[in-house]
């Protein structure tokens, strides 16, 4: 059990650095939030962390997105063109093969609601047509080898997706249920991973008396309740443009036990975190 503080200069300071969401290591569709992204990460890599519930989640997601995708282009590539009887293709057979994409993504897109299989899809069909486009008048390839070939550069894309999620600090937080559901209670939070990420950074927060700042491009789920996720739970979060401003101004504050102690008048859903707090992982944030 961490024990009251007392006011001294060694009680300011406390910043650990970032929880990153999982979105502002994805490829982004939005230049100005794929710029905002890589400007972040540029230069505060050293100060990031990725939970280990934001780590399991991204990779699962680009697993099984990744697996998804192979089986239909084993199951459904081949069969569509032998339908054209096409069993060769050659750089006259591009319009076919945007049919064939045209039609499966219809069906991708009822089911998958992340942006990680359309991100994968969008580079294959990009090969796809770059590879036809290559081909020299008459040059045919069969048809089992050029699905090899997008098998492989599907791989490859899987690896880079993943690639982020490996090289940034990992560490392991097991919040308790009670915090994830309180967070959902309170904020009228929809998704419930993203409370259990959230749960995730508060525990950290309050077992190692540093603020984190979740960092995220999530507006509708996360940034839309930044103020009351940092009213009742003393999580501050960002958006990547000004997750810096954050931190700075953060060192300046007391450490979050006794920042949250030394609130004049807590709230009666500050003293129902503050309880369940205690009961889940022994630490008492209201004296």
């Amino acid at each position: 059990m961490v024990g009251t503080k007392e006011c001294s200069e060694l009680s300011f300071g406390q910043v650990e650095g970032f929880f990153v969401d999982a979105c502002v290591l994805l490829p982004h569709s939005i230049d100005s939030v794929k710029r905002s992204c890589l400007d972040f990460l540029r230069e505060n890599a050293s100060r990031c962390l990725l939970s280990s519930s934001v780590k399991s989640e991204a990779i699962c997601l680009i697993e099984k997105s990744h697996s998804l995708i192979l089986s239909e282009l084993h199951s459904n590539l081949k069969p569509f063109l032998e339908k054209h009887e096409i069993r060769q293709l050659s750089n006259r057979h591009g319009r076919v093969v945007a049919q064939f994409f045209m039609e499966r993504r219809r069906v991708w897109k009822k089911g998958f609601k992340s942006s990680i299989p359309r991100e994968i899809v969008g580079v294959i069909e990009n090969y796809c047509a770059s590879r036809l486009h290559s081909l020299e008048n008459g040059e045919k390839i069969d048809v089992d080898n050029f699905i090899a070939l997008l098998i492989t550069e599907l791989t490859l894309k899987k690896r880079v997706l993943q690639g982020p999620f490996k090289g940034i600090r990992a560490i392991e937080v097991n919040p308790d249920a009670s915090i994830a559901s309180l967070i959902v209670l309170r904020t009228l939070l929809v998704n419930e991973m993203d409370a259990q990420h959230l749960a995730s950074a508060v525990t950290f927060q309050l077992q190692n008396d540093k603020w984190v700042i979740f960092v995220t491009t999530d507006d509708t789920e996360i940034l839309s309740r930044e103020d009351k996720l940092f009213q009742i739970f003393a999580l501050q979060c960002s958006s990547p443009e000004w997750a810096s401003d954050y931190y700075v101004e953060m060192t300046k504050m007391k450490a979050p036990i006794e920042y949250f102690r030394e609130i004049p008048k807590h709230s009666d859903e500050q003293k129902e975190f503050a309880g369940k707090i205690e009961k889940a992982i022994g630490i008492k944030i209201i004296g």
